[in-house]
């Protein structure tokens, strides 16, 4: 085990040390993945014109193929990736998560990007836009001194100074990850329904849930997060069961997105050392990758079914514990008649009213926003005049009840967390159908910014891009000749920043993000550090 170590002195962090140039010898074969990738793309855009060749879909295909192929090509250079590795994955991850995913998931299913959609045009015309918006955004931010210098004050001044940049012990990533499965499974099994609001222990607790991805970093930590002559023991059988300790969790849950986001966070980072060549690709490697690639349909399928369990067993949830949870899943998941009917009703209902099918694979479906965007745009353009004044003074409250609630009692006593406990979705959806609040439909930061803000949201979704970029890349150190080395908390962080850098829940979510979230992530990450330093696992 590799003892505790500095992931970078003083003089990293202001560039003043050079590291041995690392070899390029990913650089054909990520050249290679990268051109490739593009030609996918394309290559789905010209297969939807096959699948459905009618205007909608070949101008809602073209568009995001189009642009897609542009900002990836733009986000895939190693070189950007190297010197603005957050930064570049939060434009990447909203490219994907909007509308890439959507057209290469939809294409393989064989079925139009415009399937089950309410307002294609109107959706993929507004994120076209904020894509090439995007794109522009970070080419700015790339070339402007004061926002490398605003960087470089948030590392020295901030996050140096709470100890962000030490790289964390195996002993210390198993704590943490050991305290956020505890944190995981204790605030949400067998607690539906419970009123939490105010309990700054309860909210703390919560806080330590997206640390149970911190164990599995360890095999990728020394490509990553160590400088280049560091090496760590990775103890496989103990990372196994810990998966499968995951997993358990994630059923008693009843949260695809537990097990999702850990093994999606793995890939990111995983994809990174390899753009920047820390991960060197040998022969034996890519033999190794061709076969997991090869034999990924298998597990594919297995989750792919197993979070179809997991809907099903949800209706049950709130009347069994979490362990009856769990038994009542893998049942469902050996009852093929079960998930039969299941996928057979998601079809019914795909031709009836409000759902939120779009994509087939349920655990795919996780990462795509495109029809959440869809319909909370169709019900943006729904509303009346009256109905949208509702949604601004909604949209204001929302951001008033980000304050800690004695703070609110004294500037707004007339504001009630528990009584606002519902979705930027339900509102909108209220607001137009008049169905009842509460249910926590998936709303969308972009259909909430145009509908609360008008043409000014554009300003407003700039000033969160340059907010998320200074941040994200702040976690990162970058040495005088160009190399990165990632904070063991970008790690941790990096699948927020790639799915909700740029768009959430609503822009008060956003704003929780920024001002709430992240700071208190920080200062939890810098906490733990401290407290596992000297602790043993027995």
């Amino acid at each position: 085990m590799m003892g505790s170590g500095s992931l970078a002195d003083g003089n990293t962090i202001l560039g003043m040390r050079t590291m041995p140039q690392q070899r390029r010898g990913n650089s054909r074969f990520v050249a290679k993945a990268r051109w490739g990738t593009a030609f996918l793309i394309l290559l789905c855009t010209m297969l939807q014109l096959a699948i459905s060749p009618d205007m909608t879909n070949a101008f809602c295909a073209g568009t995001a193929g189009l642009i897609g192929t542009w900002a990836f090509t733009y986000c895939a250079d190693p070189r950007r990736i190297e010197r603005f590795t957050i930064s570049t994955l939060v434009v990447l991850g909203f490219q994907v998560h909007s509308s890439l995913a959507a057209l290469i998931v939809q294409t393989s299913a064989w079925k139009p990007i415009t399937f089950n959609l309410d307002a294609p045009v109107a959706t993929f015309s507004v994120l076209a836009l904020l894509q090439i918006w995007a794109v522009a955004l970070h080419w700015f931010y790339a070339q402007s001194r004061v926002m490398q210098v605003a960087t470089t004050a948030i590392c020295q001044r901030i996050f140096a100074p709470l100890g962000l940049y030490r790289s964390p012990t195996n002993r210390q990533l198993w704590w943490m990850g050991l305290l956020g499965s505890f944190a995981s499974w204790y605030t949400n099994a067998d607690r539906w329904g419970e009123d939490n609001f105010g309990d700054i222990a309860f909210k703390l607790l919560a806080g330590l849930s997206q640390f149970s991805v911190a164990p599995l970093l360890i095999p990728i930590a020394s490509y990553l997060i160590d400088p280049p002559d560091q090496k760590r023991s990775v103890n496989w059988l103990a990372l196994t069961a810990y998966c499968a300790l995951t997993l358990y969790i994630a059923l008693a849950r009843n949260s695809r997105g537990v097990f999702a986001v850990n093994v999606l966070t793995v890939l990111i980072c995983l994809a990174i050392t390899v753009m920047i060549g820390r991960f060197i690709l040998t022969r034996r490697r890519v033999i190794w990758l061709a076969v997991a690639v090869l034999l990924s349909p298998v597990p594919a399928g297995i989750l792919s079914d197993l979070a179809t369990a997991m809907v099903i067993a949800r209706d049950d949830r709130s009347d069994i514990s979490s362990q009856d949870l769990v038994f009542s899943t893998i049942g469902t998941y050996f009852d093929e008649q079960a998930l039969q009917s299941r996928r057979e009703t998601d079809r019914i209902l795909a031709e009836g009213s409000y759902n939120e099918i779009y994509v087939d694979n349920p655990l795919l479906a996780r990462f795509g926003a495109t029809k959440y965007i869809d319909h909370n745009i169709a019900l943006g353009l729904s509303l009346s005049q009256a109905g949208e004044l509702l949604a601004r003074e909604n949209a204001l409250n929302q951001l008033l009840l980000l304050l800690p609630t004695p703070a609110l009692n004294f500037f707004a006593p007339e504001l009630d967390k528990s009584g606002n406990a519902f979705s930027s979705g339900d509102y909108y959806n209220f607001l137009v159908t008049g169905d009842e609040l509460g249910g926590y439909r998936t709303g969308s930061s972009i259909a909430d910014g145009f509908v609360v803000l008008g043409a000014f949201y554009v300003v407003v979704f700039a000033i969160f891009a340059l907010a998320n970029f200074i941040l994200g890349d702040a976690l990162t150190i970058r040495t005088r000749d160009g190399h990165v080395l990632l904070s063991a908390l970008a790690c941790i962080c990096i699948t927020r920043f790639f799915m909700n850098g740029l768009m959430d829940e609503s822009i008060a979510v956003q704003a929780g993000n920024l001002v709430r979230a992240l700071p208190q992530t920080v200062l939890l990450y810098a906490l733990m550090f401290r407290l596992t330093r000297g602790v043993k696992l027995r």
